[in-house]
């Protein structure tokens, strides 16, 4: 027991011990009916109104309120810190190579926490998705935006796109490809993998025309 609360009153697992423990707090108060639960949910369905917004859906942190991301963010980084210091860090002796590795273990709690909770919200994001990305994915339709990424293909691509006054940061697929900076129209909402069918500003207006 003196070992638990050792590792995790210390750097790097502290870290995540109190954004934890904050989340925790955050969901008592709001069982309480102290606060409004859904307080921080935000429009981060299509990447948010904000860059910190577009920010999240880069991640695939996007479309579920943002105080359950930050509880699976805190809580899969205190896990993996907790244990890389306990099965790792204990063996090592005080000093520059101790330093360097509570600094990567920080690190690489950080991406280990981002990527398994991207993985854990996908399955959460159809409860959140009528009342947080309907009203946003409808006005997109039809509207233009520019690749961000090298490359927008049928799989993997994002684009920048603006919407009353809004910068958003959108997943996107394309067939064919379309390079970064080609302008492109968004066409249809790929519910299943929360991103826009989009086709070249050159391609739709041609086909208008025709």
């Amino acid at each position: 027991m003196p070992l638990f609360f050792s590792i995790i009153s210390s750097f790097p697992t502290v870290i995540f011990t109190v954004l934890l423990s904050v989340s925790v707090l955050y969901w008592l108060i709001s069982l309480s009916g102290l606060v409004d639960s859904d307080v921080g949910d935000g429009d981060l369905g299509d990447g948010g109104s904000l860059d910190f917004g577009g920010l999240l859906a880069t991640l695939g942190l996007h479309g579920v309120p943002l105080p359950l991301v930050v509880t699976l963010l805190s809580l899969t980084g205190w896990l993996f810190s907790y244990f890389a210091m306990l099965l790792l860090g204990t063996s090592l002796s005080p000093g520059v190579l101790l330093w360097l590795f509570n600094v990567g273990v920080m690190i690489l709690g950080f991406v280990v926490a981002s990527i398994t909770t991207s993985f854990l919200i996908r399955p959460l994001r159809p409860l959140f998705r009528p009342a947080l990305t309907k009203p946003t994915e409808q006005r997109l339709i039809g509207r233009v935006c520019t690749i961000r990424s090298a490359m927008a293909d049928k799989e993997h691509g994002r684009a920048d796109a603006h919407i009353d006054g809004d910068h958003l940061i959108l997943q996107v697929r394309s067939d064919p490809p379309l390079a970064r900076g080609e302008r492109a129209i968004m066409i249809q909402y790929l519910e299943n993998e929360d991103a826009y069918w989009v086709m070249s500003e050159t391609a739709f207006e041609a086909g208008l025309a025709d």
